[in-house]
């Protein structure tokens, strides 16, 4: 009769073990963090554009916490892109340092996942000398300097 009772525990700790399993499943594929068809969530694509007034070469310097791009040189009017899938958890941050030869350098965060994840799948950056303006489809939506 002990036996039998040792079964009877198994058995329901393994029917809780599926339930589990299949909540967190039903959870995930209910997010917009999983896709069961593309398990490492939705390719992004970030473009940067030199768009400063007066025409002057600009240095752009962009990472993460995991990829250093590398320091570029940008020709007026000229873009630089790249693309990610972003953290599982949501914590994909990409930054940028940008010079231009008048003032220092200027950091922003070109790519924050919670900001960005369903705003743009090709988030296109124009950097401007009042500071980096995200575009959708050749429109401006605006300035986003954050103060500091």
């Amino acid at each position: 009769m002990m036996h039998t009772n040792n079964n009877n525990n198994n058995n329901n700790n393994k029917a809780i073990l599926v339930l589990v399993a299949l909540f967190l499943l039903s959870t995930l594929a209910t997010c917009q963090c999983w896709n069961p068809y593309n398990p490492l969530g939705e390719k992004k694509t970030v473009e940067v554009r030199n768009e400063l007034e007066g025409g002057p070469n600009m240095m752009l310097h962009c990472k993460s916490a995991d990829d250093d791009l590398k320091a570029r040189t940008l020709m007026p009017h000229q873009g630089f892109h790249w693309s990610f899938h972003p953290n599982f958890f949501g914590g994909t941050l990409f930054f940028c340092a940008m010079d231009w030869g008048e003032g220092g350098l200027h950091w922003f965060d070109i790519y924050v996942n919670y900001r960005d994840n369903k705003r743009c799948k090709f988030c296109s950056w124009s950097i401007k000398k009042s500071g980096p303006c995200l575009v959708f489809k050749d429109r401006l939506v605006g300035n986003l300097v954050e103060p500091d």
